[in-house]
């Protein structure tokens, strides 16, 4: 809906409003929906909000997901271990001062009160 170059404008150097009807504003919106019918069923809520439909992931009784969660897919995760993951690349002497500066920016909220600072300044 944007138009790229400049606006139009008269001969006083001032912009000309366009005339825009509601169906020029709104041509590019589709809305559209489907009926639903909903059935009162207690004993199927009960069933779900005591999670009865969930079951175990990789067999570990205590991590239970639904069966349309997508990490019931996952069945090795050692690759994504902190431990396993890029423990040979080591940081240069400028790559650790620029990590050391982006971590003062990342945490600073932590330790400095924002709002008052930019008051100050």
């Amino acid at each position: 809906m944007y138009r790229r170059g400049a606006a139009k404008r008269d001969p006083n150097n001032k912009p000309v409003k366009k005339d825009v009807s509601d169906s020029d504003k709104y041509a590019d919106l589709l809305v559209f929906g489907y009926a639903c019918k909903l059935f009162r069923d207690d004993e199927k809520a009960l069933y779900h909000e005591h999670g009865k439909h969930l079951i175990p992931w990789m067999g570990d009784k205590s991590i239970m997901i639904d069966r349309y969660d997508g990490r019931g897919h996952l069945h090795d995760l050692s690759e994504y271990d902190s431990g396993s993951w890029n423990t040979s690349y080591q940081l240069s002497e400028e790559e650790a001062r620029i990590e050391t500066l982006c971590d003062e920016e990342r945490y600073l909220a932590l330790h400095t009160d924002l709002l008052e600072e930019e008051a100050r300044q």
